[in-house]
C-alpha cells in the first residue's frame, strides 16, 4: 500500500513537491488556506534567477536542477514557460569583480555584454538565458496535471501537525505560515510592490539590483518592480511607492511612459537566512520553506531533495 503524504501549502514549493512525489506513486493530499490565483506565488515576477540564496552553496544544485526542469517544460507552450533573454546590469562603483550569482548559472547560460554596447552609468552587464514562468498560466497548469494524477486538494488551514496524524509523511511547505506552525520566527515577510504596465513581450527581462529596478514582460502585463521591505506584514500597495517605481523605470526606459499603467500588486516573500530543507529528527515531518525571493528558482531542486528525504523514511 502506498504511503499517504500530506503537503502543507499550495505555492510553488508545495506544488513542485506534489509533482515529483506523484511520480513515485504516493497517495498525496495538498492542504492550503488558498489556491491559485489567490496565493503569493501567483504574484511573483517568476523569472529564474538566484536571489536570496547566494550565500548557500546548496543552492547551486537546487537552482540548476530547477532550471533544467523549466527548460524541458518550455517545449510546451501550454505550460506558460518560455526561455527568455535577461539583461542583468551592474552600476559603476559596484565592487564585485565577478558576482556570486554567476556560479549558480548552468554552463553556457550567461555571457558578458561587450563594453562598447553598455549605456552610460553601467559598469558591466550580462546577457543571460533564463526560464520565464508566467505564474498565471503555469500554476493552474500544474494543479490540473496533479488532479489528473489523483492528487487531492483540500482548502484547510493547518494549525498543528497533529491534525495530520493519519498521514505517514508530512511535507511542510507552509512558507510564512511556518512562523506559527513551527514557531519559527526566523522566517520573515519581505514585501515586494510592483506596478503592472501594458505589456510588450518583445522586450527582454531587465534586472538592476542597485536601482533597484526589474521589468518582466509577461503576456498579461509587464511587471515593473520593485521593493524589498523586511518585516512588513501588510500585503498591499502604496500609491506613492508605485509612482516612485514607475519613475525609476521611466528614467531608464523613457519609452515606457507611452504604455498604460493597468494595476499594481504586492506580495510577501517568505525569507529565512537559510532555506530549511530537512527531515525533522524523530518525526515524520519534512520541512521545505524559507525560499525568500527564489521560490520558483529553487522549487524543483528543493523538491528533488524532499523526494530523497521521503524515500529514507521507513
Amino acid at each position: 500500500m502506498s504511503k499517504r503524504i500530506a503537503i502543507i501549502g499550495a505555492g510553488i514549493s508545495g506544488l513542485s513537491c506534489a509533482y515529483l512525489l506523484s511520480e513515485k506513486n504516493y497517495n498525496i493530499t495538498v492542504f492550503a488556506k488558498d489556491f491559485s490565483p489567490n496565493i503569493t506565488s501567483n504574484r511573483a515576477a517568476a523569472f529564474w534567477f538566484p536571489y536570496h540564496i547566494r550565500n548557500d552553496k546548496r543552492g547551486i544544485n537546487w537552482c540548476r536542477r530547477s532550471y533544467a526542469f523549466y527548460e524541458q517544460l518550455a517545449i510546451d507552450a501550454n505550460t506558460g514557460i518560455s526561455m527568455k533573454k535577461l539583461i542583468k546590469v551592474l552600476r559603476k562603483g559596484v565592487v564585485e569583480e565577478e558576482p556570486v550569482w554567476v556560479e549558480f548559472m548552468p554552463p553556457g547560460a550567461c555571457k558578458i555584454i561587450p563594453q562598447e554596447e553598455l549605456v552610460p552609468g553601467v559598469f558591466k552587464a550580462y546577457d543571460v538565458l533564463v526560464p520565464l514562468i508566467e505564474t498565471q498560466l503555469f500554476l493552474p497548469y500544474m494543479q490540473n496535471i496533479l488532479v489528473e494524477k489523483d492528487v487531492v486538494f483540500k482548502q484547510k488551514i493547518i494549525s498543528s501537525f497533529s491534525e495530520l496524524s493519519s498521514f505517514d509523511i508530512i511535507i511542510n511547505c507552509s512558507a510564512l505560515g511556518a512562523r506559527e506552525l513551527c514557531n519559527d520566527k526566523t522566517i520573515i515577510p519581505v514585501r515586494g510592490q510592483v506596478a503592472l504596465v501594458e505589456t510588450d513581450t518583445s522586450r527582454p527581462v531587465y534586472l538592476d539590483n542597485e536601482m533597484p529596478l526589474y521589468i518582466v514582460p509577461r503576456k498579461d502585463a509587464m511587471i515593473v518592480g520593485g521593493t524589498y521591505e523586511e518585516n512588513v506584514f501588510e500585503e498591499k500597495t502604496e500609491p506613492a511607492t508605485i509612482e516612485r517605481i514607475l519613475q525609476t523605470a521611466y528614467n531608464v526606459f523613457p519609452e515606457l511612459k507611452e504604455r498604460e499603467v493597468i494595476g499594481s500588486w504586492a506580495g510577501l516573500r517568505p525569507y529565512r537566512s537559510e532555506v530549511r530543507v530537512e527531515h525533522e529528527a524523530g518525526t515524520n515531518i519534512i520541512h521545505n520553506y524559507g525560499h525568500g525571493g527564489s521560490g520558483f528558482t529553487l522549487a524543483f531542486g528543493c523538491a528533488e531533495e524532499v523526494v530523497h528525504l521521503t524515500e529514507k523514511i521507513n
